[in-house]
């Protein structure tokens, strides 16, 4: 890999030098624990999507009522939240 961002350069240099590293080593530990907490992240909004859905599947249609007819319900005549 070769960086070509000055700031960038700067920046992996400082980390080492906070380190007491390599540029090499101490990019590797950043970009583990990067991806570590982007993994996290994921995982986290994985399980939000998940209890979402369990609460969509707990809702009940009302019966005889469409879609269409059911959005039309949100809005007014001129299209505004009613």
């Amino acid at each position: 890999m070769n960086i070509k961002d000055p700031q960038v350069h700067a920046m992996a240099k400082e980390l080492a030098a906070r380190r007491g590293t390599s540029v090499t080593d101490a990019v590797r530990q950043a970009l583990r624990v990067e991806l570590e907490r982007s993994h996290t992240a994921d995982a986290a909004r994985q399980e939000e999507l998940q209890a979402l859905l369990v609460r969509f599947r707990q809702l009940h249609w009302p019966e005889g009522v469409s879609s269409k007819e059911a959005q039309d319900a949100l809005y007014d005549d001129q299209g505004l939240p009613a």
